[in-house]
């Protein structure tokens, strides 16, 4: 490896000596279970796992949040040390703000497959659990209070910039070191256990120990000179917009990875990115004492990403009967589909052409005696909400409902029938319409039961999981503990304990302007 630095003062002085060790009274992070083997890794593996395992022993700082001294994020961050051209952006910060710290402590202590251990630097134990895994000898031969401890930081960043492939990305990875000299002592000597010569280089800037494919170390400095990414305009304003950023975040710019892949990926790979999308997403995990969350917006998307809040939305999730378990609401489909039509049925006749056929919804509307789309259109309308009301599952039809609010009731009716005769399920479905709302279920019991508001907005696991989601354009919400004994025998044994703790999970997507949406995926805790 190279190492040299490029003349920047260094922040070894504001940087200190590095985190202290986190001591464990209660709670630790376990993210692999030792008694799951894993064949020997050879060591061309040997960069991977190092990397892969700082970032892991700096997650697991987070565990013991309440016995680190200095409870407020400080310091330079990954973004202040890598190129503003870099398009693919992820931090992992265990010194976010106070409050997220002691919310993750919290959410973590309910979850039972977070296991006490005896008190020390819970870092200790992970860098010498991934390095046990490993198999690799030569990193075995490191201690990590003498080796990794004295200079580790508390961030690590990658990103990823133009001028790699698909199966070599150009990835740059930045890690912050409060000793900048014995960072990259260590490192270097690390790289040494991996076979086959120096292809990586080592450069030092503002605390941090910049990481690049061979060759590539002084090119890379040289354009973080021309300005790094925490200085573009729009990384800076996504990530403020974004907020608290949590215990890791992320940011990618859609347009300048899809104009970096152009000619370098079959289009069928990836079918629902169009080569004019725009547009960028940042997103954060982030804890709060009853659940942890990936929250995250999308801003200036174009193309076929393009996103608008839907209209005439009266039907969420919430007025469900207070029993359902498992729910799905989607707002604005129908103009979704009818607007995204000519080039969905563009790719689908593409796809289908290997097999002969060449005009697919023509056939359709033959065999079935639609009309595309607005036949499509008509069924899925303004609003389209489907449930699952707690039952004892795996006997028999399930019950099921569906409410669609659309303007064209009657018609989404006529068009369920003539699905269900062609599929050979007719009069399987209870069908009520009334104004411009079509119930459906497989019990007419149940469609009585969906014309009367419920409460579950109301329930605890729902507001856990969802909050308030009236306004959703896209919601998911699951209650798991009345169906996890449908696949907690399938899952490893190690593994039920952590299923097991987990609640609910919900998911909202809401479209808050043209192009703009936000979005938050939850796990709840028993």
């Amino acid at each position: 490896m190279t190492q040299p630095t490029d003349g920047h003062p260094s922040d070894n002085e504001s940087l200190g000596t590095g985190p202290q060790p986190v001591e464990f009274t209660d709670v630790v992070t376990s993210p692999a279970q030792p008694g799951s083997e894993a064949a020997p890794a050879p060591r061309t593996r040997g960069r991977a796992l190092l990397f892969g395992g700082l970032a892991a022993v700096l997650l697991a700082g987070v565990g013991g949040a309440v016995a680190v001294q200095q409870l407020n994020g400080s310091g330079a961050r990954p973004a202040d040390v890598l190129p503003g051209d870099t398009f693919g952006y992820v931090q992992v910060d265990i010194d976010p703000s106070a409050g997220q710290k002691l919310a993750a402590v919290r959410f973590l202590a309910e979850v039972p497959e977070i296991k006490a251990l005896e008190s020390g630097d819970a870092r200790e134990k992970l860098w010498d659990l991934a390095v046990a895994r490993s198999g690799d000898d030569c990193l075995e031969s490191f201690d990590f209070a003498r080796d990794i401890a004295p200079w580790l930081g508390e961030r690590i960043g990658f990103g990823v910039r133009p001028g790699g492939t698909p199966e070599e990305p150009n990835v740059v990875v930045a890690l912050q070191a409060s000793d900048e000299e014995a960072a990259t002592s260590t490192l270097d000597r690390l790289g040494d256990c991996r076979e086959g010569g120096d292809d990586v280089d080592l450069r030092t800037r503002d605390g941090y120990v910049i990481v690049t494919k061979g060759g590539q170390g002084d090119a890379t400095l040289a354009a973080i000179q021309q300005g790094s990414l925490s200085e573009q305009n729009e990384f800076s304003g996504d990530m403020a917009a974004l907020g608290e950023q949590g215990l890791a975040s992320a940011w990618w710019d859609l347009g300048k990875t899809v104009k970096e892949l152009a000619g370098k990926l079959p289009q069928t790979l990836v079918p629902g990115i169009s080569p004019e999308a725009q547009g960028r997403v940042a997103a954060a995990l982030r804890f709060d004492p009853g659940h942890a969350e990936i929250a995250g917006i999308a801003r200036g998307l174009a193309g076929s990403q393009t996103l608008q809040p839907a209209a005439g939305d009266e039907a969420g999730l919430g007025s469900l009967p207070d029993d359902t378990i498992a729910a799905v609401h989607v707002s604005g489909g129908g103009a979704a589909l009818k607007q995204a039509w000519p080039e969905l049925e563009k790719r689908i006749n593409a796809a289908a052409s290997a097999s002969g056929m060449d005009d697919v919804a023509g056939a359709i509307e033959d065999d079935l005696g639609l009309v595309l789309p607005d036949d499509l259109e008509a069924l899925l309308g303004r609003s389209l909400t489907l449930s699952l009301p707690e039952q004892v599952l795996g006997f028999g039809m399930p019950t099921l409902g569906a409410l669609i609010t659309t303007d064209q009731a009657e018609r989404a009716a006529e068009v369920v029938t003539l699905i269900e005769e062609a599929s050979g399920a007719a009069g399987i479905l209870t069908k009520q319409v009334e104004g411009d709302r079509l119930y459906l279920s497989t019990t007419p019991d149940y469609v009585a039961r969906l014309k009367t508001a419920g409460s579950l907005g109301d329930t605890e696991s729902f507001k856990a999981a969802l909050g308030d989601a009236d306004d959703a354009d896209f919601a998911l919400y699951v209650k798991l503990d009345p169906i996890e004994k449908l696949y907690l025998g399938e899952v490893d044994a190690k593994m039920r304990p952590a299923l097991e703790s987990m609640r609910a999970v919900g998911l909202a997507i809401t479209a808050t302007g043209s192009g703009e949406a936000e979005f938050s995926f939850r796990v709840v805790a028993n």
